[in-house]
């Protein structure tokens, strides 16, 4: 299968991937991965809490929307893409590296976002993908990031390398909460 965020970030400047073989069906794994809520996932509310701290405090994500990926969407990222079943595809365009990044974010259609370009902002994909593997489920999260000018590069790399840690830890833990919910349901 093509990678999913070619046809929004065509040529990245750095990205992660993650991904976790579930004993699960697909449909399990999806259902799991709709339904995961912030609540489910303590130590990542502190996590996303500490970047929120200026704007709303770190208990403030505890009480976000009832599923993860609509706490995305809350917190500034839309859909790109999804198809039931196998994927979803979040995007965000900001200026991540401000303290206060959700005041410095923009939006466009689904169809505008590889081409979207604007001075001094950058963009992040992120796919979860549900792939049938066997016995199981092979549960893979991706992100990649862009910019289209050298400022914006620098500093969206220079942020990258700082969060890009804390992030993957966030992805990790967020599959094996899946992985979780997925066999108790």
């Amino acid at each position: 299968m093509p990678k999913v965020l070619e046809s929004f970030i065509p040529r990245p400047l750095a990205g992660e991937r993650h991904e976790l073989h579930i004993r699960q069906s697909p449909e399990s794994v999806w259902r799991a991965l709709n339904t995961l809520s912030p609540g489910d996932l303590p130590l990542v509310g502190m996590l996303m809490g500490i970047r929120s701290l200026p704007a709303k405090g770190a208990a403030a994500f505890a009480n976000e929307a009832p599923s993860m990926i609509n706490t995305m969407i809350r917190r500034g990222w839309f859909q790109l893409a999804d198809e039931p079943q196998r994927y979803v595809v979040l995007g965000s365009i900001s200026q991540f590296w401000r303290l206060r990044s959700e005041n410095h974010r923009r939006s466009c259609p689904p169809e505008r976002f590889r081409d979207y370009t604007l001075p001094g902002f950058a963009k992040s994909a992120s796919v979860f993908e549900v792939i049938p593997a066997g016995e199981g489920t092979l549960l893979r999260t991706e992100t990649w990031i862009s910019a289209d000018d050298a400022t914006a590069r620098r500093r969206m790399l220079a942020y990258w390398r700082l969060i890009r840690p804390f992030s993957g830890a966030i992805r990790r833990l967020m599959l094996h909460a899946i992985a979780k919910k997925a066999a108790t349901s």
